[in-house]
C-alpha cells in the first residue's frame, strides 16, 4: 500500500511529522484529520531501494493464480467484494501487483464493475479473465467462476513447470559446453599456440583456424562480451514485437522435438478455455473470439476466428473442426458429440484432459529425446578439439 510523508500541527500547535499508509492521498488526509491534525504538507514516498528494485519484477502467472484462488475463497465465505480486495492487497508482497490491485479497488469503490476495473490492466488480467469476471457479475456466481478459472490457470501453470523442469538438464549441458569452449579458446589454445611456435612445425589448417579464432577472442574479449549482451537485448526486444513473437512461435511449432509439445499445448489451452467460457454461459461466438487471443499459433488464431464467423452464420462448429487442417480430428469428433448431447463444455474439458496427458507424456520424454542431440554436439566438439589440437602433437611424437 502507498505511504505518505506528512507534516502537521496538533491541536496544541505542536509540529508533528510522520508516515501514514493509505490507498490514496485523500484517504491519508482523512486519517490525519480523524486524529485532529492540521496537515501542512503531504507527499507520496518513492519507496526504499529494495522496494524500487522489486518493482521491476514482472507480475507472474503464480501471482495471478494465487490472487484468483484466494479471491474466490473470500467471496464464497460471504466477504464483500471491496473488503476481499483490501485483505488481498495487504497480503500481496509484490509492489507492482499491490499497486494494480489498489487501483482496481479504488475503481470498484467508485462504482465501476470489477471486470471494467480489471480491464485497465490487460497484461495482468487477460481478455478471458475479464470475460469470465463479467459473466460472474451478471450471473451472481462470481465465486464459482473464479474457482473454475483458478483451477484452469493452475493446470496451465503445472504444464509450464513440467516443461521448465524438463529443460533444466539440457540447459545445464549447453551452458557447460559453452563455458568449456570459451575457457579452451582463451586459456588453453594460446599456450598450445606458443608451444607450436617454439617448435617451428607446420600446422594443419584446422589448427591454424583454431589458433586464429583464439587470438581474435583473446584480443577482443570485452568487445565480444558487449556484442553478446547486445545480441541478447536485441533478441528480447525483437521477440517482444508482434512480428518477432509470431515468427519465433511459428518456428517453435515446426521444431522437431518441441513442435509436437507446442501443438498439444495449444489444443489443450484452446479446449479448456472454450470449455470454461461456455460453462460460464458466454455465447459460443463470443467465446471463440476470446479464445483466438489466448492461443499462440498464428494458424490457430486465424482458424479460431474463422470458426467464429462460420458458427455465427448458423453452421455447426463440429463441421468446421472436421474440415479444418489446423484442429486435430479428435476435436471435431468430440465436439459433434457435445452438440448432440448439449454438453459441449464437458466434452471440451475431456478433450483438454486428453491432450494435457499427451503433452505431459511428451514433456517427460523430452530429456530422452534431446539426449541424442546432446551426444552429437559433444561428439562434434570433441572431434574438433582432437583434429585441431591433438593432431599436431600426435604427428610430432610419431616423427621422433
Amino acid at each position: 500500500m502507498p505511504s505518505y510523508k506528512y507534516s502537521a500541527l496538533s491541536p496544541e500547535g505542536k509540529k508533528r511529522e510522520g508516515i501514514v499508509e493509505a490507498r490514496s492521498q485523500e484517504l491519508a488526509l482523512d486519517l490525519l484529520k480523524k486524529e485532529e491534525l492540521f496537515v501542512v504538507s503531504i507527499e507520496k514516498r518513492s519507496g526504499d531501494l529494495v522496494e524500487r528494485l522489486l518493482s521491476f519484477r514482472g507480475i507472474s502467472l503464480d501471482n495471478v493464480v494465487t490472487f484468483t484462488r484466494q479471491f474466490s475463497t473470500m467471496i464464497s465465505a460471504g466477504l464483500p467484494l471491496a473488503r476481499s480486495l483490501e485483505v488481498l492487497i495487504s497480503q500481496t508482497d509484490h509492489p507492482k501487483f499491490k499497486k494494480i490491485l489498489s487501483d482496481v479497488l479504488k475503481d470498484v469503490e467508485g462504482g465501476s464493475p470489477l471486470s471494467e476495473a480489471m480491464g485497465k490492466y490487460p497484461h495482468v488480467f487477460s481478455n478471458t479473465y475479464q470475460a469470465l469476471v463479467r459473466a460472474g457479475e451478471s450471473s451472481g456466481n462470481l465465486d464459482v467462476i473464479l474457482n473454475r478459472l483458478a483451477t484452469t490457470m493452475e493446470s496451465d501453470r503445472e504444464l509450464r513447470q513440467k516443461f521448465k523442469s524438463a529443460m533444466i538438464y539440457p540447459a545445464i549441458i549447453f551452458i557447460a559446453m559453452f563455458g568449456v569452449f570459451i575457457l579452451m579458446m582463451v586459456l588453453v589454445v594460446p599456450q598450445l599456440a606458443d608451444m607450436y611456435e617454439s617448435m617451428n612445425i607446420a600446422l594443419p589448417l584446422p589448427t591454424r583456424v583454431m589458433i586464429a579464432a583464439s587470438e581474435f577472442m583473446t584480443n577482443n574479449l570485452i568487445f565480444l562480451a558487449f556484442i553478446l549482451v547486445g545480441l541478447v537485448i536485441g533478441f528480447r526486444y525483437f521477440k517482444s514485437t508482434d512480428f518477432g513473437d509470431n515468427l519465433f512461435t511459428e518456428i517453435s511449432f515446426r521444431f522437431p522435438v518441441f513442435g509436437k509439445i507446442n501443438r498439444s499445448k495449444e489444443v489443450t489451452s484452446f479446449s479448456r478455455t472454450l470449455s470454461l467460457l461456455l460453462s460460464s454461459a458466454i455465447p459460443i461466438v463470443e467465446g471463440l473470439h476470446i479464445v483466438s487471443n489466448v492461443v499462440d499459433s498464428a494458424d490457430m488464431k486465424k482458424a479460431t476466428e474463422g470458426a467464429a464467423s462460420y458458427v455465427e452464420k448458423g453452421n455447426s462448429l463440429s463441421d468446421y473442426f472436421r474440415a479444418s487442417k489446423v484442429f486435430p480430428p479428435l476435436l471435431g469428433q468430440m465436439s459433434g458429440v457435445g452438440e448432440e448431447t448439449g454438453k459441449m463444455d464437458e466434452v471440451l474439458e475431456r478433450v483438454a484432459d486428453y491432450y494435457e496427458g499427451e503433452t505431459s507424456a511428451a514433456i517427460e520424454n523430452l530429456s530422452a529425446a534431446l539426449e541424442p542431440m546432446i551426444l552429437v554436439l559433444l561428439g562434434a566438439m570433441v572431434g574438433i578439439l582432437i583434429v585441431s589440437i591433438i593432431t599436431p602433437i600426435y604427428e610430432l611424437t610419431t616423427s621422433i
